[in-house]
Formats: C-alpha cells, structure tokens, sequence
C-alpha cells in the first residue's frame, strides 16, 4: 500500500517538473515567421552540422578511452 502512495507522489512531482516544459513545447510547436526555402535548407544543414560534430566528439571520446 506504501509503494503505491510513494509511486503516485513521485509520478505527480515528475508531472510537475515537466509540465511547463511540454507547455513551451506546444506553445511555439508552429513558427510565427515565414521562413524561405533558402533559410529552411540553410537550418537543416546546420542541424546536421550539429549532429556530426557531436558524433565526431563521441567517436573521439571513446577510441581514446581504450
């Protein structure tokens, strides 16, 4: 009966904590600029950029760890 209270208390702080986090998520979900196709391409390179710097530094990570 007590692991059960325990387990709703923690589930409804873990709620609380992530809540406003979920709501700035929805809130600006959809742009309010008009982006060109120009700045969409130029966005998703860097995304990618992002995403191979991070791989690189992981890879460098673990090959000097052995």
């Amino acid at each position: 009966m007590v692991e059960g209270r325990k387990r709703g208390r923690l589930r409804i702080w873990l709620s609380n904590k992530v809540q406003p986090f979920v709501d700035i998520t929805r809130k600006y979900r959809q742009p309010k600029i008009k982006m060109t196709r120009i700045v969409r391409i130029a966005l998703l390179l860097l995304r990618f950029y992002l995403i191979l710097i991070i791989a690189i530094l992981v890879f460098k990570f673990v090959t000097s760890i052995g």
